[in-house]
């Protein structure tokens, strides 16, 4: 094979406000581009990065690498060529700051008895991969990103809420809404539902991540996985449907993997209507195992790329958050941290902050509790849908039965 130049890059952008006692108290700008060389010849990889743009001297040190006699036994991507842009925002810092300095006055005002903290950020970033055989890949994207950490005046805890909210254009109106929705509600206490399962709204990478462990392909071909003797076989729920998702809805993520493969639609179904479809594969374990190649390798900029665990999205149904949870009082998930699967697919997690629901409306919040489940019976009969719209904090819901204990 003849030698072949390949250039991975990723630029990010960030301008970060640090919020103090409901004030902005610094202000971080930075921009760092890192950039991978990789170099195809006869079978073998030679990769080298850097920071900024490369010289020659980095090119000559991942042709120096070729010595190393990396095996890999793929041709890249070759004359695919795809720009797609997401950015919205068109906002300068002058004014983003003074945006930023009038929501936080607002929020000071509005709700006296709550400090703010952390930050509020503009994220910007370029993901491109491009060799001298054609490929001319480059996502671009840029988001603002609120993660204020909430207090009580009277509350002995360090962090009591958050407030959230991720997009890509500057969302004030909506962040001041979810201040008032969920504000007024933290002064009401309300009463945990009756121990035993009840519908949960929770953030979905915690109960994937399970998910995302068992279908790795790696872990499957070697007889390690949850998973191993479920492949085209129905074990979860029939209105499930799980995907590696490099669509406009995730942030940040790129149409292509770092081998540069690509999916129609941006998506790659895994499981369908609650049947495994399939394990996600970088080039060398679809070529191992003789799997489907889903286009999930990754890696740091001057990696080779390979394979790791990677983030899954439920796929949206027809309903709204208030149909699937029909009026029964649900608990929406704030803060919970110190939980996890055991081996077997049992999930255990406290709670420490949470909100009492109806599915439209914020009732009130609850006490520290735990919920627990197993992998099967959540995604199972105990899962009832991820919403259509996003009630809350910009985000869809993701909504199971749970076990709670109080």
């Amino acid at each position: 094979m003849a030698v072949i130049r390949e250039l991975y890059q990723h630029t990010l952008r960030e301008t970060s406000l640090n919020i103090t006692n409901s004030a902005i108290d610094s202000v971080m700008k930075k921009t760092i581009r890192k950039s991978g060389c990789r170099v195809y010849s006869d079978g073998f990889i030679g990769v080298a990065g850097t920071f900024g743009d490369p010289g020659e001297k980095t090119w000559a040190e991942a042709e120096e690498r070729l010595k190393n006699r990396i095996p890999y036994a793929f041709e890249p991507e070759k004359n695919k060529r795809r720009t797609r842009d997401l950015r919205k925002l068109n906002i300068s810092d002058e004014e983003f700051i003074r945006e930023s300095e009038d929501l936080l006055r607002i929020l000071k005002k509005e709700h006296p008895d709550f400090i703010f903290s952390h930050k509020i950020k503009i994220c910007e970033t370029e993901i491109s991969l491009k060799n001298d055989a054609g490929l001319d890949y480059v996502n671009l994207d840029k988001t603002v990103e609120f993660v204020l950490l909430v207090k009580h005046k009277d509350s002995v805890n360090i962090i009591d809420s958050g407030l959230l909210r991720q997009g890509r254009e500057f969302e004030k109106q909506e962040l001041i809404e979810d201040a008032r929705i969920f504000l007024e509600a933290f002064k009401i206490e309300a009463s945990l539902p009756q121990d035993g399962k009840v519908p949960v709204i929770i953030e979905k990478d915690m109960l994937l991540s399970k998910i995302s462990e068992s279908l790795n392909s790696e872990q499957i071909g070697f007889g390690t996985s949850l998973f191993c003797d479920k492949i085209n076989k129905k074990v979860f729920n029939q209105n499930l449907n799980i995907i590696q998702d490099r669509t406009g809805e995730e942030y940040h993520t790129p149409f292509f993997d770092t081998e540069g493969i690509t999916r129609d639609g941006d998506v790659c179904y895994l499981i369908r209507n609650g049947i495994i479809e399939k394990a996600y594969t970088d080039k060398s374990n679809a070529s191992r195992f003789s799997m489907p190649l889903t286009g999930s390798a990754s890696g740091d900029y001057d990696d080779v790329p390979s394979l790791s665990n990677i983030r899954l999205s439920v796929v949206p149904g027809s309903k709204t958050l208030k149909e699937l949870v029909n009026g029964v009082p649900s608990i929406l998930v704030v803060m919970a941290s110190g939980g996890d699967y055991t081996a077997s697919g049992d999930f255990a997690t406290p709670v420490q902050m949470s909100y009492l629901t109806d599915g439209e409306r914020i009732l009130g919040r609850l006490p520290e509790f735990y919920i627990s489940g197993n992998l099967y019976d959540i995604f199972g009969d105990d899962f009832i849908g991820m919403s259509c719209d996003k009630p809350f904090m910009g985000e869809r819901a993701l909504v199971v039965k749970m076990n709670m204990n109080s």
